[in-house]
């Protein structure tokens, strides 16, 4: 049986029989043989390991389906030959994208020693296509696993999909981005330190940063960083959101609600008593990969990062609180949030005090959904 699948696109003339005898016991064999109208049709219905073009005096009519060929990735990677009486429609056809031109008089060794090249090295083409595309597709899910360690999935494929926002976010070029910020912070954690084994601790702040992570990607925001009891999320980052204050407020809502749960049970379990309270700022931040050649982390910074901390270390446990900013965005949205006014919150080297609410977890849930 033949190894490979050749097939003629032309007139069963000259051409067609010097073919047929060139590979008579070869390890090529003619399957088909069409013309030059219908070449593009018959390697869509079974694809050759060679074409050979008839170019006997008809040097022009290979031009269209030839390009075509090897204009489509799916197919540029066949071997073209073009075979005439003479030299004569030698330009043409290497001006079509034919991979080589025999004239009728060659030798059947020498045809077959151009014939056999030009399979090897569509051969080795082919591998080192797929070779690419595995370490791509490699390279790709390598992308999507660390982006999913901090973005919601929905997220993470938007931003594959994007080779702008993919480059952003790998590269060391920062940017500027209207953001949510918000800070979740465990109160009592001290305590709960020194009462719990160490590796009761690390079973706590897993159940902890499990429970405030699937929330935030409920709502499409993303992880910027976990350390020691605190959460620091942002929405609006590093996709645009313009509801972006509304869901900070909602997955905050629903972190509280949540947490109180899971509160409770700890409660039972290892006699401690713990809370949540969580900060909420909005403004413009400064996005980028921040850290030294041998360690970069993706970021956000910047005065409304600054205030959103402050908020979350202030807020009791089972509190929100947000800024002025953020009731602003609200109320440009009506979007309806129960709150009451703090005292002003005074921030070292700031002239003004900053306006501030509070929503205690009593006050029932938001469904951000409905709104």
């Amino acid at each position: 049986m033949a190894g490979f699948r050749a097939l003629f696109v032309g007139e069963r003339s000259e051409s067609y029989e010097l073919l047929l005898r060139m590979l008579e016991g070869s390890d090529i064999v003619v399957e088909d043989a069409v013309l030059h109208d219908a070449v593009i049709a018959a390697v869509a219905h079974r694809t050759p390991d060679l074409i050979v073009f008839a170019s006997e005096g008809e040097g022009g009519r290979l031009q269209e389906p030839c390009r075509a060929l090897k204009a489509n990735p799916a197919t540029v990677s066949i071997p073209v030959m073009a075979l005439a009486r003479s030299t004569r429609s030698r330009s043409a056809a290497f001006d079509a994208g034919v991979d080589d031109f025999l004239t009728q008089q060659i030798r059947r060794e020498e045809f077959l020693i151009r014939v056999h090249g030009l399979l090897r090295t569509a051969h080795s083409r082919r591998q080192m296509a797929a070779e690419q595309l595995a370490e791509e597709v490699k390279r790709r899910e390598h992308i999507r696993a660390a982006f999913r360690r901090y973005i919601s999935p929905k997220l993470a494929d938007r931003i594959l999909e994007n080779p702008e926002l993919r480059d952003a976010m790998l590269s060391v070029t920062n940017s500027r981005a209207s953001a949510a910020v918000m800070f979740a912070d465990m109160r009592g954690f001290t305590g709960i330190s020194e009462h719990l084994a160490p590796a009761s601790v690390v079973e706590l702040l897993n159940e902890f940063f499990g429970l405030l992570t699937e929330i935030t990607f409920e709502y499409d925001g993303t992880v910027f960083n976990m350390a020691g009891d605190s959460l620091m999320v942002g929405f609006g980052v590093p996709v645009e959101q313009a509801d972006a204050a509304q869901r900070a407020i909602a997955a905050a809502r629903q972190m509280l609600i949540k947490f109180g749960v899971l509160a409770e049970r700890w409660k039972v379990r290892y006699n401690i008593e713990t809370g949540l309270g969580i900060g909420i700022n909005v403004g413009e931040v400064v996005a980028g990969n921040v850290g030294s050649a041998a360690y970069m982390n993706y970021t956000i910074i910047g005065d409304t990062v600054n205030v959103a901390s402050r908020l979350g270390q202030r807020a009791r446990a089972g509190e929100m609180l947000f800024s002025d900013a953020v009731k602003r965005c609200l109320d440009a949205t009506g979007f309806s949030v129960t709150a009451f006014a703090l005292p002003p919150l005074v921030l070292r080297g700031r002239s003004a005090p900053i306006d501030i609410f509070c929503v205690p977890c009593e006050e029932g849930r938001i469904d951000f959904r409905a709104h």
